[in-house]
């Protein structure tokens, strides 16, 4: 069962990694900044985590197959053919981005909780759903401040409240049901919660909103 959290995680590092090349290429950087952007999207978060919780060196140091795959697949992504064939249809590269963005935001929520809990903090529900919280935004915080953006956590749909939802649930559920069941509910929670966000423009109260609301009052 090790290896379905295993596989598990290798497909958040893949679809983070899509998530944080993609960005790359849309800012036009070159082979190493999309590679950068890609490692830091798909191991920004878990290096963030590793340190709250005081697991130094950071995994991603001690094991290189999440920064190998990384690495790999934003080479893959930068090389001519596979970059026209993702320009080709700007809204299938739209809804790609939007999917690898989401499954890796739900997978690394859940696994965030997960290795909270098993270092030891099982009985403190604030640390293990804030760690894993910030397992799934952190890499793409900092993905967004390296490409110069506004970090998407605070301006598109609902995000960071999804990761939270998805890693409350999985935290929950985590005795009751068992980490299997309860990291496949927190991920389907939050994949689901993107999805239908970025489907039916959910969004939270933009400031813009909110003045635009008391000018027409």
């Amino acid at each position: 069962m090790e290896q379905l959290i295993l596989i598990f995680e290798i497909v958040g590092v893949i679809s983070f990694a899509l998530s944080g090349a993609m960005t790359a290429l849309r800012r036009q950087m070159d082979i190493f900044g999309v590679c950068v952007l890609g490692l830091t999207t798909a191991c920004g978060g878990g290096i963030i985590r590793d340190l709250i919780l005081g697991q130094t060196p950071p995994a991603a140091f001690r094991d290189p197959l999440s920064v190998s795959l990384a690495v790999a697949v934003s080479v893959v992504v930068f090389i001519p053919a596979v970059r026209r064939l993702l320009y080709h249809n700007l809204r299938a590269y739209e809804l790609l981005l939007l999917w690898a963005d989401s499954v890796g935001l739900g997978i690394f929520a859940v696994s965030g909780v997960r290795v909270a809990i098993e270092a030891g903090y099982a009985s403190n529900r604030f640390l293990t759903v804030f760690v894993g919280v910030l397992t799934g935004v952190g890499g793409g915080v900092l993905r967004d401040m390296f490409a110069g953006d506004r970090p998407y956590i605070f301006v598109k749909h609902v995000y960071a409240c999804a990761a939270l939802l998805g890693a409350l649930v999985c935290d929950l559920l985590w005795q009751p049901m068992g980490r299997y069941a309860a990291m496949l509910a927190g991920f389907a929670v939050v994949l689901v919660m993107r999805l239908c966000s970025a489907h039916f423009r959910w969004s939270l109260p933009h400031a813009q909103q909110l003045e635009e609301e008391k000018n027409a009052s």
